[in-house]
């Protein structure tokens, strides 16, 4: 089973992973070695590469997001394994778009139809109001993601701006692929919302 988390930087989904009870595999658990080079990979990462060369402004750190979607499309094969990600695929493709003015809507529908051979069992979103998350970025040490550079107010006001569209890849992906969304209380204690996602592992097949 296949479990990946989504929501705004700051939502907690690291921490909730981390009081995950159940033994799992997560990001690195399958080697690039163990990459498939098949028709389904290769319909998947060409639509990625597409996509990205496709929105503008032109970035070439949008293409090495791309590249690592593409790449990290290998954890998602093996649906015998237990995986869980704090950061999977509908995290990667708001990233790759999170930035750019403009973009092919019907591009981004051609990434998610290519990508449902790949898709998650599970997403779990977690639901967290914008100031919580913000502040949080703002108290926490090391954070990965490029938010955590910027200012608290000017960190609010960028994802305030893109915010929805996280919220809108997370409900097409799960539409167009078949995965389950479960949306969780960010709010809460990330022990709880780890004990639903452990009685999601616990409940498989």
């Amino acid at each position: 089973m296949i479990i990946e988390c989504a929501g705004l930087p700051g939502a907690g989904k690291t921490t909730v992973c981390n009081h995950v009870a159940v033994a799992h595999g997560g990001k690195g658990s399958v080697p690039l070695i163990a990459m498939r080079f098949d028709s389904a990979f290769l319909s998947a990462a060409w639509s990625i590469a597409a996509l990205c060369l496709g929105a503008r402004p032109f970035r070439l750190e949008r293409l090495k997001r791309g590249f690592n979607l593409a790449v990290f499309l290998r954890h998602y094969r093996d649906r015998r394994k237990t995986i869980l990600f704090d950061q999977g695929i509908v995290q990667k493709i708001w990233s790759i778009l999170a930035d750019a003015e403009n973009y092919s809507g019907q591009g981004l529908a051609e990434v998610m139809a290519a990508l449902k051979p790949s898709a998650p069992d599970v997403v779990v979103w977690l639901e967290t109001p914008l100031a919580e998350a913000v502040g949080r970025m703002a108290r926490r040490q090391g954070g990965r993601s490029r938010y955590d550079e910027l200012g608290e107010d000017e960190a609010r006001d960028i994802l305030a701006l893109r915010a929805a569209l996280l919220r809108r890849i997370a409900e097409d992906f799960c539409a167009v692929t078949g995965a389950r969304m479960v949306q969780l209380d960010g709010s809460c204690e990330p022990a709880s919302n780890a004990a639903q996602i452990d009685t999601l592992f616990r409940s498989r097949g």
